[in-house]
């Protein structure tokens, strides 16, 4: 039962973070600019790994404390991740497809991951 409590928290996090997300979103599509700017790049691809991440957090029974400290430290990391991989397309660009299927993967799985890693010592979904 705890599980599915978490799962709840989890969309309803998500949810609310994508609607907040989305006057960004849609202004990005709408512009058709699809050059790396700072601008695009803190409101388009950042968000898409940091917000998932964020809601896995928010739904993790942990203190308020331990919270912060996880968004803090996953927030950073996937800064650092996304920075990466944007400069491996730029600087191989022989290689940038598959940089780009390597990031499509990121982008999907590596909030999952490093939540898991930060947070699974905390996880108890039995009761």
């Amino acid at each position: 039962m705890r599980f599915f409590l978490f799962l709840g928290k989890f969309l309803v996090y998500l949810t609310i973070l994508f609607i907040i997300m989305l006057p960004a979103t849609i202004n990005y599509f709408e512009t058709g600019d699809r050059t790396l700017s700072t601008l695009t790049f803190f409101t388009f691809y950042l968000p898409m790994n940091l917000i998932p991440f964020i809601a896995l957090v928010l739904a993790t029974p942990v203190t308020n404390k331990l919270r912060a400290k996880y968004i803090g430290v996953g927030s950073f990391i996937i800064f650092l991740f996304t920075i990466a991989i944007i400069y491996f397309q730029f600087t191989y660009t022989s290689i940038a497809s598959e940089l780009f299927y390597l990031y499509s993967i990121g982008r999907a799985a590596f909030p999952f991951i490093l939540w898991f890693v930060l947070v699974n010592k905390h996880l108890d979904f039995n009761a």
